[in-house]
């Protein structure tokens, strides 16, 4: 029987509108959990996929400009939520915000990203990354978000496994 990625569609676009959500980063040695409120969950090129958005700025956007994976974990009950408000207002240049959030991490189950315990987690294998083109965008959104011209790279990720653990 083939899973439904989808399944849980609804709570994944509510978690991410609600801030309440991790991306997962890794590159050789180093792990970074930041937090998310933008991303998408849909089909692309016949693949249950997902879609983040890192701006060039980020410590994540380092790791994930090497990685050929990310995780996106989003916690099952309120236990987690200061930790992802840690995640949001610390960079990783400056602290392991696994350590200092007390992240229990494991092993993927199919890609060589930790996800996070008590979440709901996404593994996905990078498909593609796109970096937002300044003069495709529209001016009003522009001008709300990409002021300091620190636009976004999107991620499109491939689901590939997708747990509650």
């Amino acid at each position: 029987m083939e899973f439904n990625f989808f399944e849980g569609s609804t709570d994944f676009i509510n978690n991410l509108r609600k801030g309440n959500a991790l991306l997962i980063t890794k590159s050789d040695d180093k792990v970074n959990a930041m937090q998310i409120g933008w991303g998408y969950m849909g089909y692309m090129w016949r693949k249950p996929s997902i879609v983040v958005a890192v701006r060039h700025s980020r410590y994540s956007y380092e790791l994930l400009r090497n990685s050929e994976a990310f995780v996106v974990s989003m916690p099952v009950n309120d236990e987690l939520k200061e930790a992802v408000k840690i995640c949001g207002s610390n960079s990783g240049r400056d602290v392991n915000k696994i350590e200092k959030c007390g992240f229990v991490t494991e092993k993927g189950k199919i890609i060589d990203v930790p996800y996070i315990k008590g979440c709901l987690n996404y593994e996905c294998r990078i498909m593609y990354k796109q970096t937002i083109d300044s003069e495709l965008i529209d001016e009003e959104l522009h001008n709300l978000s990409y002021k300091d011209n620190d636009y976004h790279v999107m991620f499109y990720g491939e689901i590939v496994a997708v747990h509650n653990n």
